[in-house]
């Protein structure tokens, strides 16, 4: 960058002598000099640090770019609130910025300082000029308010989230434009320049806020900003003179390529956020709103659909039968012993979903999952569903899918399962040999898939409670590409929280502990029994569970979820022979007592002869 004077009104740049630091007054033009320079290298820097060489990225671009902190673009008497980047014809001329404010124009305030305004000029204009060849996209103004309110949102102080210029509001442009205002791909507020970048900074804006800009993890919001302006940038970067978009359907074009390639200087494998980009293109009117000819998906409470999911990994319709007899509820796998899980799929698409196939995997109990690498299939690798009728129409219970539970980890196996369809595949056929992917990224932005690693833990009092947690455990893992920090939480309900419950790890600092890319930790719960509960108490509450969750120098990663449950008394697998048959003694007394027969010596349940009488009044009688 160089700061130029080269438009009126007249103010040559600061200069101070070697080692003084370029400080001065916010309202002066030497503060809007030192703000010209350092947000437009800015920009320059985040292009290279995301992977593109300035010198193939701005192949047409001279630098340095000549930059005018008190310019007049557009004003006949030098004070105008504007800013510009102009072309050559083939990259970047020159930026030349304004004034933010009019209120004092004897100390004035540059708009130069605004980053998004820089952001808007050199990430929206600038990377057109080098590669189509004008200013604007054929259907839009261009990307640059996108650029703007993505890479500002993680560490925004704005009151108002949505307003995409909060520090020079006579801008006036937001990025919560709704459908029904009209502010839709076809709707009467769509008419190309300023109006559609507003459709188009909606619908980017809802992209980001899927994949991690709605979570409460300042390092997960950060890395969704920094994914989408790589994405935009790499999407803008495929676009010749001749491709310019000439309509939303040809940019998101752009986008799913952009996302199917992988972002080497990362490390990461592309392919993970095509369908929540389609997503909220569908959800900003594009084709009238219409939504795919096929879309078969695992419900995990969003319907098929993309809105932030901070616990991805408890999907509750995939659940485990200890025997193949079709129960609904979820049972704990036994060990050492065939298990049968299933699965509910739909489909939100609008026609039939023909030769549906669910495949299942299952991995040790984890937090911080890698596709492929800590999955394996179950016995039953894969069940044909058949057809799927279209619009949620039909549910279809999918299995039994037979699987053994891993050794040595209590039963408490994650399960994670893969519906697709000619038509509409599942993400996890991006990835080739070698290539993997972190569960965080893969399940929440594919509806495909879904993940339960949810496991029920005894409710009926404090005895169970503590058999079903003290010294056992899960995995942490760091599925990322460098060494990170890997803490854990441990969220308690309120049936445990207001007694003095406290569940600790044991092998892990509060402050978390620092594993290689790809290391994995088994770490074990230590009890802290408070005040004792009941079953009637676990029952007159909805809230039950145990939320772990998992993060790697502050980004969540994954978790684990124990519910419980007040119909358990004792772990399953911690039960003798015996006490399994204990059970069925149990169930055989009750029978007994309803029928007001003697139930106090039963010692054995075979069944011999089952018949059942069932004597109706006459009020119900179906006879004629």
């Amino acid at each position: 960058m160089q700061i130029s004077d080269f438009e009126l009104a007249t103010a040559a740049p600061p200069t101070e002598a070697p080692g003084t630091n370029f400080d001065y007054q916010a309202r002066t033009n030497n503060f809007a000099a030192v703000n010209a320079y350092y947000h437009c290298d800015r920009f320059f820097r985040l292009v290279e640090n995301l992977g593109f060489p300035l010198s193939s990225y701005f192949n047409g671009t001279s630098f340095p770019v000549p930059v005018d902190h008190r310019g007049r673009y557009g004003s006949v008497n030098g004070i105008e609130r504007n800013a510009s980047c102009s072309g050559d014809g083939d990259g970047i001329a020159n930026v030349d910025f304004e004034l933010a404010d009019l209120t004092d124009t004897t100390n004035p305030m540059g708009i130069a300082a605004d980053w998004r305004v820089v952001l808007h000029e050199l990430g929206g204009h600038g990377i057109l000029y080098d590669h189509v060849g004008t200013a604007n996209f054929g259907f839009a103004h261009s990307a640059g308010d996108s650029f703007a309110v993505i890479l500002n949102d993680p560490n925004t102080q704005a009151t108002d989230r949505f307003e995409t210029f909060p520090w020079v509001s006579f801008i006036g442009r937001r990025h919560d434009r709704t459908v029904a205002a009209g502010w839709g791909w076809g709707g009467s507020q769509d008419l190309g320049g300023y109006n559609s970048e507003q459709i188009l900074a909606t619908t980017m804006f809802r992209v980001y806020r899927s994949i991690g800009g709605d979570s409460t993890s300042l390092a997960r919001r950060e890395f969704a900003a920094r994914c989408m302006a790589y994405l935009m940038l790499r999407a803008v970067g495929t676009l010749t003179p001749t491709s310019n978009p000439s309509s939303p359907a040809q940019f998101l074009s752009a986008l799913l390529t952009a996302d199917a390639g992988n972002w080497t200087s990362e490390g990461i494998f592309g392919g993970a956020y095509g369908k929540v980009f389609t997503w909220s293109f569908e959800k900003q009117n594009l084709n009238g709103g219409a939504k795919p000819t096929v879309d078969v998906y695992i419900d995990d409470g969003r319907a098929g659909e993309y809105d932030y999911l901070p616990v991805h990994w408890a999907t509750t319709t995939i659940w485990n039968r200890r025997h193949a007899d079709g129960g609904t509820g979820h049972e704990e796998a036994a060990l050492g012993e065939t298990n049968y899980a299933y699965v509910k799929i739909k489909n939100r698409g609008t026609s039939v979903a023909n030769n549906v196939i669910v495949k299942g995997y299952h991995c040790k109990p984890s937090a911080g999952v890698l596709w492929p690498n800590d999955l394996q299939p179950m016995t039953t690798t894969q069940l044909s569903a058949g057809t799927l009728q279209p619009n949620n129409a039909e549910e279809k219970t999918v299995g039994p899918f037979e699987w053994t539970s891993v050794t040595n980890a209590w039963g408490h196996d994650c399960m994670l399962m893969i519906v697709s369809v000619t038509g509409d595949p599942s993400n996890v056929d991006n990835f080739t040999a070698g290539e993997v992917v972190e569960d965080w990224r893969l399940v929440p932005n594919d509806n495909n898939v879904g993940q339960r690693n949810v496991t029920l833990v005894p409710g009926s009092g404090l005895r169970g409670l503590i058999a079903g947690l003290h010294g056992k455990g899960f995995w942490v893992g760091n599925p990322g590409r460098t060494a990170a920090t890997i803490a854990v939480t441990i969220a308690l309900p309120p049936l445990l929280a207001r007694r003095g419950w406290r569940i600790e790890l044991r092998d892990m600092p509060s402050n978390g502990i620092r594993l290689k890319a790809r290391e994995q930790r088994l770490v074990t719960f230590a009890v802290h029994a408070g005040e004792p509960f009941t079953k009637a108490d676990a029952m007159a509450t909805t809230e039950r569970d145990i939320v772990v969750t998992a993060t790697a120098d502050g980004a969540t990663t994954g978790g684990m979820v124990y519910r419980i449950d007040p119909e358990i008394d004792m772990p399953f697998n911690d039960r003798t022979p015996d006490d399994r048959k204990e059970g069925c003694r149990d169930k055989a007394k009750r029978l007994l007592e309803c029928l007001d027969l003697p139930s106090g010596k039963v010692k054995r349940v075979r069944v011999r002869k089952v018949a059942i009488d069932v004597e109706m009044g006459e009020d119900d009688c179906c006879c004629d």
